[in-house]
């Protein structure tokens, strides 16, 4: 577990709505709690977040992260939490050490791209596609996503381990539009590493053919380009909110 003092400098990030609390792990000198990890992420109680992310020094790239949900669970990978680390390192390219998979990093105008893990496909899901991208998704395509109950169903669909779901539908020949249900989160308005596995399924089963796939998600658009046997690429915006210091309980 990461480390806290009593009052700890925090920064407050976003990537279309998908939202995030940055630690400095040289600022800690104590374990943190999952109800401390918990209560940062509450939007009534702490600052609020989707996720809480901690940051260290690495020896084999810029920096070393890991990613906690709002309910206190640990990550394996996220898309956007990683974006918003490598507009925080105020770097124009880099490299970023992540629990699942080593990403490289470049800013392109006002966008940061990431590469991510290598995907890995299961056998299908009665109800969609099973792709691990560095974490696992169950992404399930609809050409009508008002039929289904979105919250019902993906709750339904949770193993005892959590996946993340998506909705997907086609909307032109570029472009998907998606939900989102994030494991350990619920219902998030974007999510990165869920855009690549709907982009990398709908250019695998052929639904688009070719890249890049732009995924549109409640909180904005982002692009995803693949193709076997190169890099899972993930570009769109990140953003500052804001900093402060925080005494936790």
């Amino acid at each position: 577990m990461p480390k806290t003092a009593s009052l700890l400098p925090f920064t407050k990030m976003q990537a279309l709505g998908n939202d995030f609390v940055l630690f400095e792990e040289q600022n800690l000198n104590s374990p943190l709690t999952t109800p401390q990890i918990q209560w940062i992420a509450s939007r009534r109680y702490g600052i609020g977040c989707d996720q809480v992310i901690f940051i260290k020094e690495s020896s084999i790239a810029d920096a070393e992260i890991s990613f906690y949900n709002a309910d206190g669970s640990q990550a394996s990978a996220c898309g956007n939490g990683t974006r918003c680390v490598a507009k925080y390192l105020g770097k124009e390219s880099g490299l970023i050490q992540t629990p699942s998979f080593l990403s490289q990093f470049w800013q392109t105008q006002n966008n940061m791209t990431i590469s991510l893990k290598e995907p890995t496909f299961s056998p299908p899901h009665p109800h969609g596609h099973f792709i691990d991208v560095g974490n696992p998704h169950l992404v399930i395509f609809t050409q009508d996503p008002n039929e289904l109950d979105f919250a019902t169903l993906a709750l339904s669909l949770q193993p005892a381990e959590g996946i993340n779901v998506e909705l997907a539908h086609l909307i032109s020949p570029t472009t998907l539009k998606v939900q989102i249900w994030e494991r350990g989160v619920g219902i998030t308005p974007a999510c990165g590493s869920g855009a690549c596995a709907v982009g990398v399924l709908s250019l695998k089963l052929g639904l688009i053919e070719k890249p890049p796939v732009i995924i549109e998600m409640t909180g904005g658009a982002l692009e995803v380009d693949w193709a076997e046997g190169r890099l899972l690429l993930l570009t769109g915006p990140a953003e500052f909110c804001f900093k402060g210091m925080i005494d936790l309980p």
